[in-house]
């Protein structure tokens, strides 16, 4: 009879979860198997019966973090994949502000995935995949989320006929610089709330 699926998933969690942190402080290239057992609190031998090797380890933390990433979207109505229901975009005043915030918020208050994000920032010189996945993460997908987003609120009458690829690059602009600047959450709450604040004026349809 097989294990329980339970504590292995547990076990699994905890792996990465532990192996981030360590990738975190040390950087992927210095982090060794040993390190990540010893985080875990158990023997290398133990560590390898769950993972073959350090890029399955990196590759499933990436994989939970994106997971907790999509979930947290989802539960406060943020968009996290361009086919998911933008209508809580279609908002204006203390609603769409709600939701714009939500949006962000994981990215700035999220210890996984502030960690995510200084590990990839770390070895994304280094490593392609890391790299590829920093961008994805932090600047490609956010800019065809709000793409998606731009696009209803223009169809909606909402916002006036603009460039919707610049308005993306425009808005997403501050915010990122603010990613990269390690900027506390409540700063960067407040950035974007003036930042919206302005950009609705400049784009909100005139009646």
């Amino acid at each position: 009879m097989g294990r329980p699926s339970g504590p292995t998933r547990d076990t699994k969690r905890l792996i990465c979860e532990r192996a981030l942190e360590v990738f975190a402080e040390k950087g992927y290239a210095a982090t060794t198997m040993r390190d990540v057992a010893t985080a875990v609190g158990m023997r290398d031998a133990s560590l390898y019966s769950h993972y073959p090797s350090k890029q399955a380890i990196f590759d499933a933390a990436v994989e939970h973090q994106l997971d907790r990433l999509t979930q947290a979207l989802h539960s406060r109505r943020a968009l996290a994949h361009p086919a998911d229901n933008a209508s809580a975009y279609l908002a204006d005043g203390p609603a769409l502000t709600k939701v714009v915030l939500a949006s962000y918020e994981p990215l700035f208050a999220d210890a996984g995935i502030v960690r995510l994000r200084h590990v990839l920032e770390g070895a994304r010189r280094a490593y392609p995949r890391c790299d590829e996945l920093y961008r994805t993460v932090f600047i490609e997908r956010p800019l065809e989320l709000q793409r998606v987003i731009f696009s209803r609120l223009v169809e909606a009458d909402i916002f006036s006929p603009c460039d919707v690829d610049l308005a993306t690059r425009q808005f997403h602009g501050p915010v990122f610089l603010a990613l990269c600047e390690d900027a506390p959450w409540p700063e960067a709450r407040r950035l974007i709330e003036r930042h919206l604040e302005a950009f609705l004026a400049q784009h909100r349809a005139k009646e």
